[in-house]
């Protein structure tokens, strides 16, 4: 035995190495294109740029395969062995200089499907030994029966194991009503009860039961009336053609409280929060460090911007909105939904509607909020480039999207059903007012902000740049190159290279990790996070609005182009109430 581990021992550990390179570089394929892009595809498309992290995926598997011909002519030729071993360690450290260079940020994501390919690989080759060299099992059957009860006892134990709440409640508001959303532990049926009356998550007249998340729409006025739900829900341990099994009922309570502004209105606006889910609760809930700008209590509603996640490959992802906005909301609170552009990317995002605020499964809609208080558009433009762009792999039709929005815009000024309400936002991951250096979907941004601007908007919300920029009516001239202001910048007369589209309503842009309008730990750390605290008081004709840190510290910024520092920003409402 010894010898037989004297002599093989360097080509076991080649074939491991080279194993394990060649298995991380298949999981690191969704950072294929951010390797081409770091190599200059955006300006260079060339057939090496484009396809180099798959040429190196390829020969880390050709390394492989050199260390499996090493374990077989080791005792004749050891030159297979040493060059895996060689192609093993140069694919290790190129994985190691990409994660450390540009991937860090999405290892969470690399390494889930690294370990579960890792795992599958050792399941094969643990068979394939025992099919080479079977083990002498004196009493095969007595432990092959031993095995089976232990699996059945696994299996049922799973099957009735308890099932519980594993996100709670959020009120997502779209239109006129409200999206109850909710996730169970294990597949089960749900329904909320409002003032004794159920609404029930059903699919064609039956209640759907083969899913764990459950959204169920009731009217606004109802809940609002109420002031209160409960959730339920029943696991369902198994359903057949003609009988099934049936859980404990299970159900959990809550308040809720609906949007009045006859004593003001205070919103919370979040974005690009890419995991840092403590941090911007933590901002939102840090109420006591602001100056009060008018007599407002408590937080009617907030408003998630997109780009929660940095993309939704698990279910974990596609729940971060839930699980930030119960962390805020307590599930007591409206809560408005517009997806950002990195919740495009991922095998869950075509599953993202099902569990956030959406109308037939799209992400543009109105939303309106009390009798009279607020009415919201929300749009998405979509992705963050032109449809052609490379990375998007000729799947991308968002400009038939857009222009669907478009359209509804314009639907909306004919039906003027804006006009009835005291308080008008607009919300939109990515700038709408704003058109950038490389002026993606120009038109479209033009065309929507001169529609929006005939609704006397009050407020804009938008997020995606990572920076934050209060843009103000009349502070910049329209339609001209924009320079930075000196203090912002920190050099004299830096170019920014886009514009503003001139538009006629406050536009705030929102969300960075970190802990000031400038410099910090932004693109790295997950403790520090800023957000948008308003408070609008409709009958003096005022709002105020506030950065906020998650140390609880109201930010002392500069206007981002025009002159001047800001600590609360104070902005006129269209329509003062006299």
């Amino acid at each position: 035995m010894g010898e037989r581990i004297k002599k093989y021992w360097f080509p076991v550990l080649s074939f491991t190495i080279t194993l394990l390179a060649a298995l991380f570089w298949v999981a690191l394929r969704i950072n294929h294109s951010g390797i081409s892009k770091f190599l200059g595809a955006d300006t260079n498309p060339s057939f090496l740029v484009m396809n180099l992290p798959v040429m190196v995926t390829a020969a880390a598997w050709i390394g492989f395969g050199f260390a499996l011909a090493g374990l077989k002519v080791w005792s004749r030729k050891k030159w297979p062995a040493v060059t895996a071993f060689v192609i093993g360690i140069v694919m290790t450290v190129a994985a190691v200089a990409v994660i450390i260079f540009g991937a860090k940020d999405y290892i969470r994501f690399i390494l889930p499907h690294f370990w579960e390919s890792v795992a599958v690989s050792g399941g094969i080759i643990a068979f394939g030994l025992i099919l080479l060299f079977p083990p002498k099992w004196k009493n095969g059957l007595k432990y092959a029966l031993i095995a089976a009860v232990a699996a059945a006892a696994v299996v049922i134990g799973y099957e009735l194991r308890p099932c519980t709440l594993s996100y709670e409640p959020v009120v997502y508001a779209v239109e006129d009503e409200y999206q109850i959303v909710f996730s169970t532990s294990d597949n089960a049926v749900g329904w909320v009860n409002i003032g004794g009356k159920e609404y029930y998550d059903l699919y064609a007249g039956s209640m759907k039961s083969a899913d764990k998340v459950h959204k169920i729409t009731v009217p606004q006025e109802v809940l609002d009336e109420a002031e209160a739900y409960s959730v339920n829900y029943r696991q369902m341990i198994y359903r057949g053609p003609f009988g099934g099994y049936l859980g404990e009922l299970r159900s959990q309570h809550y308040k809720f409280r609906p949007v009045d502004s006859s004593d003001g209105l205070y919103h919370i606006a979040i974005s690009d929060v890419h995991e840092a889910v403590e941090a911007a609760a933590a901002a939102a809930a840090a109420t006591d460090a602001r100056p009060l700008a008018m007599d407002t209590e408590n937080v009617d509603f907030i408003v998630l911007l997109g780009d929660l996640v940095s993309m939704v490959e698990t279910e974990k992802d596609v729940q971060l909105a839930n699980e930030l906005a119960f962390k805020i909301t307590g599930g007591e609170i409206p809560v408005i939904y517009a997806r950002g552009n990195h919740e495009i990317k991922g095998e869950y995002a075509e599953q993202l509607y099902k569990y956030v605020g959406s109308k037939d499964q799209q992400y543009a809609y109105t939303v309106t909020l009390g009798d009279d208080d607020v009415f919201a558009v929300v749009l998405d433009l979509g992705e963050d480039h032109e449809d052609d762009w490379w990375e998007y792999y000729e799947t991308a039709k968002f400009d038939l999207y857009r222009q669907e929005q478009t359209e509804m815009l314009e639907d909306i000024l004919e039906e003027g059903e804006y006009e009835n309400y005291r308080y008008r936002l607009m919300a939109c991951h990515i700038p709408v007012v704003y058109v950038d250096k490389h002026g993606y979907f120009e038109s479209f941004r033009n065309d929507w902000t001169a529609l929006l601007n005939q609704m006397e908007l009050d407020i804009g919300l938008s997020g995606h740049k990572h920076v934050l920029w209060p843009l103000i009516p009349g502070q910049v001239e329209p339609n001209t190159t924009l320079v930075y202001n000196d203090a912002y910048s920190g050099s004299e007369g830096k170019v920014e290279g886009g514009y503003l589209i001139d538009f006629n309503f406050p536009n705030f842009l929102v969300g960075r990790r970190s802990l000031e309008q400038a410099g910090g730990t932004q693109g790295n750390g997950y403790d520090q996070y800023v957000c948008l605290h308003t408070r609008a008081d409709p009958s003096g004709g005022f709002q105020i609005s506030n950065y906020v840190n998650s140390e609880g510290r109201t930010l002392n910024g500069y206007y981002p182009f025009g002159n001047g520092i800001f600590n609360d920003i104070p902005t006129d409402l269209k329509r003062p109430e006299k």
